[in-house]
């Protein structure tokens, strides 16, 4: 091998070894938020060996189709080997990055001849990209984020569906067969739906190959037809699939019934998140990465703030220059139009919330890719080497933000302390530091950190527009301790619920608390059933939900009459589902509640549900005469 070719085989293993040294402080970190959930608290992922059961159990524990069976079987493996330790978790998510660091190299290896560059502009360019790529600052709250391995797997097979694509398409334009390369994207594609949705962009990505670099050439003709023709019509459709079923569906008051924004207001406030994304990627500075954004600023308006039409105008000239400079800047038009069809799904209509970090996983390539390309066109410079120096220095400079940032998430309490001075209106970093502080204290009211504990939730629940989980981490931790609840603490609950919007964190506030009090946790259950009826008159929910609170009515408050109206609740939403209701009839008769199981029945067959069989009346209890003197 040449002194060159050696350098090249060299620099994946230094892309590897940079990647794991950046990020590997960060392992001793916790779980945070939303791995709770996923992973801690479902016992679907908690795979004690790894079966055909186990894997099928853990393929079903993303709620709704198709679900992200790849990405939770990843979980219950992980589960398998660490149990519920997050540093096996994190490890795997950090080997993922590496992986998908790796993808990325080769993508650029095939991507940058495409750009008529140089040949010096080859191997070690890819290796720079990449390597800003996996080791920026931003990249840590996806990879130490347990949760984000579906974003991450998501994305590992869409990078091996573009390196398909470009392989079957350079094979169409040097006249050899391409179209089995490009099925082959389309597959990969397909498996990463199965990881998270997100792979669904993966044909915006192609067609904007297509649009700049590639510009549908081919050897033949026909070819070169037959993608136009694939293209347009796949664009057609999903121009015609928004406009006839996701802005109907989404267009709806009720669709955003669960956030404390409106459709417009969301898509306003998109305009000064996008900018601000570009922003992070370009001057990755420590303070603007937040994690929680849960008080980020809604736009009213489009002066509202001002910094909205700003960012409309912005915005406007970006998508213009990404379509202005297809011929002239190819790579530069690439990149921006990657960068932005990244955001496709989450700065659109759908009700998600405002900002994440992580949905600039893909999208950073697009930018770097882009800020790349115009460094390469600057005029050459008298100093030898001086972008080689350049790129050295801040890879340098980005692996010591990454460093650090890493080290502080390998810090549980550490990190939570951070991100509330970072964002003290944030009323989840108020809930994840007051919660850190009272692990600390172990249930004992007289240690210093349960004052603290109680002191952060407190603030916590008074930060503008807060929501309920600060005084559920009070009502709990008062349990747990042994201490009184303050019925301040239910009247803030109560009254939130009732003036906020019933979103994720409102409801799984209350499941929680349900749970709880089933793990024996005991609070006050006449205020607990107020809460939880602020729900039930306000918004729609399964079945299931329904009759967890009809049996919290039964076992904890002894309340048949609430308990009924509930579980009429039940049968009015199970009308399809019989089963389950003979199971809910069935269920109520084993727990000792054969009255209110034949109310169920009577009710149901009351309807039409005349295949529900009607329970016996409950033997009378009776007394022997001897023992009634």
């Amino acid at each position: 091998m040449t002194p060159k070719s050696y350098a090249s085989a060299l620099f994946p293993l230094a892309l590897a070894v940079l990647t794991l040294l950046a990020f590997w402080p960060g392992l001793t970190g916790g779980f945070m938020f939303d791995d709770f959930s996923n992973i801690v608290r479902d016992e679907m992922v908690h795979a004690e060996t790894i079966d055909l059961d186990s894997l099928q159990r853990a393929a079903k524990a993303y709620p709704g189709p198709p679900g992200r069976p790849l990405a939770t079987m990843s979980l219950a493996v992980d589960y398998s080997l660490w149990g519920l330790n997050p540093w096996g978790f994190k490890l795997t998510n950090l080997f993922l990055h590496v992986l998908n660091a790796l993808l990325v190299f080769a993508l650029l290896r095939r991507l940058l001849p495409l750009s008529n560059a140089p040949a010096r502009w080859g191997a070690a360019a890819a290796f720079a990209i990449a390597t800003f790529w996996a080791i920026h600052p931003l990249q840590v709250s996806t990879v130490m984020y347990v949760v984000q391995r579906m974003e991450m797997l998501s994305l590992t097979f869409v990078l091996l569906a573009l390196l398909a694509y470009l392989r079957g398409r350079r094979n169409q334009i040097a006249g050899q067969s391409g179209w089995l390369w490009l099925s082959a994207s389309a597959a990969l594609a397909l498996v990463g739906l199965f990881a998270k949705e997100t792979a669904v962009l993966f044909p915006a990505y192609a067609l904007a190959l297509e649009l700049t670099v590639l510009q549908f050439r081919a050897s033949q003709p026909r070819t070169t037809r037959l993608l136009r023709l694939a293209f347009a019509t796949g664009v057609a459709v999903a121009v015609a699939l928004f406009v006839f079923w996701v802005i109907p569906k989404y267009a709806s008051a009720e669709a955003y019934n669960i956030r404390d924004f409106s459709l417009a207001e969301r898509l306003m406030t998109q305009l000064r998140v996008l900018p601000m994304y570009l922003g992070w990627i370009v001057l990755p500075t420590p303070s603007s990465y937040v994690f929680y954004y849960d008080s980020y600023q809604v736009s009213k308006g489009w002066l509202d703030p001002a910094t909205t039409l700003v960012g409309g105008l912005f915005m406007t000239a970006l998508v213009a220059a990404a379509f202005a400079l297809r011929r002239r800047l190819p790579m530069v038009s690439l990149g921006l139009f990657w960068f932005l069809a990244a955001h496709l799904l989450t700065s659109n209509v759908f009700p998600l919330e405002l900002v994440y970090e992580h949905r600039n996983h893909f999208a950073l390539l697009g930018v770097l890719l882009a800020i790349a390309e115009l460094v390469r066109r600057l005029p050459e410079s008298d100093v030898p080497r001086v972008r080689q120096i350049a790129v050295v220095l801040l890879i340098v400079g980005l692996s010591g933000l990454t460093l650090i940032r890493s080290a502080t998430w390998g810090n549980s309490l550490n990190l939570s302390m951070a991100l509330v001075q970072k964002n003290p209106d944030s009323s989840r970093a108020s809930m994840d530091l007051g919660e850190h502080y009272m692990l600390l204290a172990g249930n004992d009211p007289t240690s210093p950190f349960y004052a603290k504990g109680v002191q952060e939730f407190e603030r916590g629940s008074r930060v503008p527009d807060a929501s309920p989980m600060p005084e559920q981490g009070l009502i709990v931790y008062a349990a747990l301790a042994g201490q009184p609840t303050q019925q301040a603490w239910w009247d803030r609950v109560v009254h939130k619920l009732k003036t906020r919007a019933i979103g994720p964190q409102e409801i799984g506030m209350i499941v929680d608390l349900l749970r709880m009090r089933h793990e024996g946790v005991e609070f006050d259950d006449a205020r607990f059933a107020d809460a939880y009826l602020v729900l039930v008159n306000r918004i729609d929910m399964p079945a299931t939900q329904y009759y967890a609170f009809a049996e919290h009515a039964l076992k904890f408050l002894g309340d048949e009459q609430l308990a009924s109206g509930l579980l009429q609740l039940v049968v009015d939403k199970s009308l399809d589902e019989p089963e389950f209701i003979r199971d809910v009839i069935e269920s109520l008769e084993r727990e000792g509640y054969g009255m209110t199981a034949r109310m169920v029945a009577g009710y149901a067959r009351e309807i039409g549900l005349v295949d529900v069989p009607l329970p016996p009346l409950p033997e009378a209890t009776t007394v022997p005469a001897e023992e009634a003197q």
